[in-house]
């Protein structure tokens, strides 16, 4: 059984030191200068005792510096890889590492069920959307616990910008930074992509009622005991109560906040449009927009004039977005 993460749940680092930090070993090479991810974890709240790990990376000749926690899009792991994929996009990594060029250190983590924090889920039908939250508060807590951090800011791309939003409403963050967040509440997110699915013909007419039914149920809060074959890996029984928790959360509702809030969506994003960060930014008191030009939805340059990309293309991370963050987290004050 997953339990809720108590408030006080104790914090726990683990450390691992690159054997050329060692006290006799020979000076590194100018080259070598560059930052060095460690891994670190924090108690996954769970009976089992499982933790939940990440990647910490701090930017090199600095003693006070800002952090930002990157929570990972679903199904992606702290470095922004999802399995069966031909080519590693690594976002998060390189997201990373152009903040610590930047001055700015980060936490990317592997959410719970995911990459190295696979076992801090015992049974699936357990999860719920808050369970991200919570883990989410837990690992702010651990940077701010941090020596030489000044400020943490809050990063959560895709489905996690409205994990971010609500952990910020739970413990105080310095900033909240949104990337291709939505604007609607899932529940209309899904059903958008339903009929979507429908007009590419990769549902028949038959399995769409099935599933706007199913949705409909589920969004009234109500289970469906047996969901038709070809709909279980979107409706499966022990998914559905994680689903319920999730579908009626509104995203512009969570960001009715004093915290200062950036707003990232890239300007040729196809799964979102502009009246997402129209939406989104009439919410907080201190909001900045930034539209990243020629970036999806992965924040990523397209490399193709078609508009169209495939999982294998080796894109490149849009460098405004590091840029971005530096100049939004730059504006505020902090000790």
């Amino acid at each position: 059984m997953i339990r809720k993460l108590a408030a006080g749940a104790a914090l726990s680092c683990l450390l691992m030191v690159p054997a050329a930090r060692a006290a006799d070993a020979p000076k590194p090479s100018v080259a070598a200068e560059a930052p060095v991810d460690a891994t670190v974890a924090v108690d996954g709240g769970g009976e089992d005792g499982a933790f939940l790990y990440g990647s910490f990376l701090k930017p090199l000749n600095k003693n006070n510096y800002p952090a930002v926690l990157i929570l990972p899009e679903a199904g992606a792991d702290r470095n922004g890889n999802s399995s069966g994929q031909e080519v590693k996009p690594d976002t998060y990594r390189t997201l990373a590492q152009a903040l610590a060029a930047k001055g700015i250190a980060s936490v990317r983590i592997d959410k719970r069920g995911v990459g190295a924090s696979a076992k801090a889920i015992a049974r699936e039908e357990d999860l719920r959307f808050d369970t991200y939250v919570d883990d989410a508060v837990t690992w702010i807590k651990f940077l701010q616990a941090q020596p030489h951090v000044g400020c943490v800011a809050v990063f959560g791309h895709s489905e996690s910008a409205l994990v971010a939003a609500l952990a910020a409403k739970k413990v105080k963050v310095c900033a909240i930074i949104e990337a291709s967040g939505a604007s609607r509440p899932f529940a209309a997110v899904m059903a958008s992509q339903l009929k979507v699915a429908l007009d590419a013909q990769r549902l028949t007419k038959e399995d769409y009622d099935q599933a706007v039914k199913i949705l409909d149920q589920l969004t009234a809060g109500k289970t469906v005991a047996d969901p038709p074959e070809k709909l279980k890996p979107l409706f499966r029984t022990s998914v559905q109560p994680y689903l319920i928790s999730w579908l009626n959360v509104n995203p512009v509702e969570a960001l009715k906040t004093n915290t200062p809030v950036l707003i990232l969506q890239g300007s040729s994003d196809l799964e979102l449009n502009s009246d997402d960060p129209r939406r989104l930014s009439a919410a907080p008191k201190n909001v900045r927009v930034v539209m990243v030009p020629g970036a999806d939805h992965d924040l990523k340059i397209k490399t193709s004039s078609t508009g169209k990309t495939t999982i294998a293309e080796a894109r490149p991370l849009s460098p405004q977005v590091a840029t971005a963050i530096q100049t939004f987290l730059d504006s505020l004050r902090w000790p």
